[in-house]
């Protein structure tokens, strides 16, 4: 009987390049990876399915228990640790809940999205990014070149999620590195005790602040959650701390490695950024486009609390399932010709932010932020070029650059 070689989404080669791996298994359904331990799901459908039924395919303990699993018993156990996705002190977390936690959590912290904060946030974006982008073209004047990452992709979402939650922009330094330290545990090879205390000192920092804002509350975010009381029910301070170490990795994450992702893509598809240079109001369609493309997400994890079956294949409880976001963006039964980046494309649904109840709470301050950074470079008519070899970072979870050296045309 024939075996069916099961691509290794953690292997290096792979993590480089995962798109041939993912139209491999997007050919096979959903299926086993037994050196890794995990079900793999990359079919739109399947993706889909999955997603719909989070009492099935529970968030709760998802990476924990597959870090355990698939790195053995010492080591996994010791990783999953580090991460903390589970429950720290009894407090939870909302990407790791379900429902009625996740519900209540959500409920709660969904409530300080307002329409007038959104608008504030997206006036913040667009003053910075001016300024971002200005600095960014009057550097490569003086110096041939500069980094779209450090100078750009990296200070706009770091310095906006600090004015959101209302801590000193001085903060930015520790904030990135606090991001890449959670970030970091999804490599390879981690310096567990590194981590753990750059992650200790994050807590210990949110914590301090959560406090001091019960006690003396301001026009800020971390005010918001801290007071917020929908049914009677407050977060735990150790929960408000949880939703502020969210927020600040995966805003910062998803949209610094979107927009690196996407300067990509543009040089890899100039007649798309010629179309948005000269018509600086496709820049909403650009992002969307750019989130099926190349959303920094890769994948995240669930685990089965049941028996079931999906895509007409039997999976098991108690099993560790990997849902791939990106997998599912370039499935070429919902979008023709999918490994082209066009702009307003025609028909299907990306899933780069997830679907049903854990959809992404953060969605539309990602989107503001990039969309604002392509208008303002297409309302100036800065054709960007690759000033030198741009430096990747890519796991299993995560996509993007961590250096792209740009140049003016």
């Amino acid at each position: 009987m024939e075996t069916t070689s099961i691509p290794d989404l953690f292997s290096p080669v792979v993590t480089a390049d995962p798109h041939p791996a993912y139209r491999a298994l997007r050919g096979l359904g959903p299926v086993r990876d037994d050196a890794n331990n995990v079900w793999l799901l990359a079919r739109h459908a399947d993706v889909l399915d999955a997603l719909h039924q989070p009492t099935v395919f529970s968030s709760e303990g998802g990476f924990g228990e597959f870090l355990a699993g698939r790195i053995g018993p010492s080591g996994g156990s010791e990783r999953a640790g580090v991460l903390g996705f589970d429950r720290i002190g009894g407090a939870r977390l909302m990407i790791a809940s379900d429902p009625p936690d996740h519900t209540a959590l959500r409920r709660i912290v969904s409530r300080p999205f307002t329409k007038r904060r959104i608008a504030e946030w997206e006036e913040m974006a667009a003053r910075l990014t001016a300024t971002l982008v200005d600095q960014l073209v009057e550097r490569i004047r003086d110096e041939g070149s500069a980094d779209f990452t450090k100078e750009l992709a990296v200070p706009l979402p770091v310095t906006l999620i600090a004015e959101i939650l209302g801590v000193p922009p001085s903060m930015m330094a520790d904030f990135r590195r606090w991001s890449d330290a959670l970030v970091g545990t999804l490599a390879a090879e981690i310096d567990v005790a590194g981590v753990g205390a750059d992650l200790a000192e994050m807590s210990a920092f949110f914590f301090s602040v959560a406090e001091q804002r019960r006690q003396d509350p301001e026009d800020d975010l971390i005010s918001a959650i801290a007071a917020a009381t929908p049914d009677g029910e407050q977060l735990s301070t150790m929960e408000v701390v949880l939703f502020c170490i969210l927020l600040l990795v995966a805003g910062n994450e998803t949209t610094t490695n979107l927009l690196g992702n996407l300067q990509h893509a543009f040089w890899d598809h100039p007649d798309q950024w010629r179309r948005l240079r000269d018509d600086p109001s496709l820049a909403a369609a650009a992002v969307e486009e750019g989130l099926r493309y190349c959303g920094p997400v890769q994948a995240l994890f669930r685990r089965t609390t049941q028996d079931c079956v999906l895509g007409g294949v039997e999976i098991p409880v108690e099993a560790n399932v990997g849902v791939l976001f990106a997998a599912a963006n370039r499935d070429e039964s919902v979008f023709e010709d999918p490994d082209r980046y066009v702009i307003g494309r025609p028909g299907g649904e990306h899933v780069a932010f997830g679907h049903g109840i854990h959809y992404c709470l953060g969605a539309q301050l990602a989107r503001l932020e990039t969309r604002v950074v392509l208008e303002a470079l297409a309302e100036r008519g800065i054709d960007l070029v690759s000033g030198g070899p741009s430096v990747r970072t890519a796991n299993t979870v995560l996509q993007g650059y961590t250096s792209i050296p740009v140049a003016v045309a």
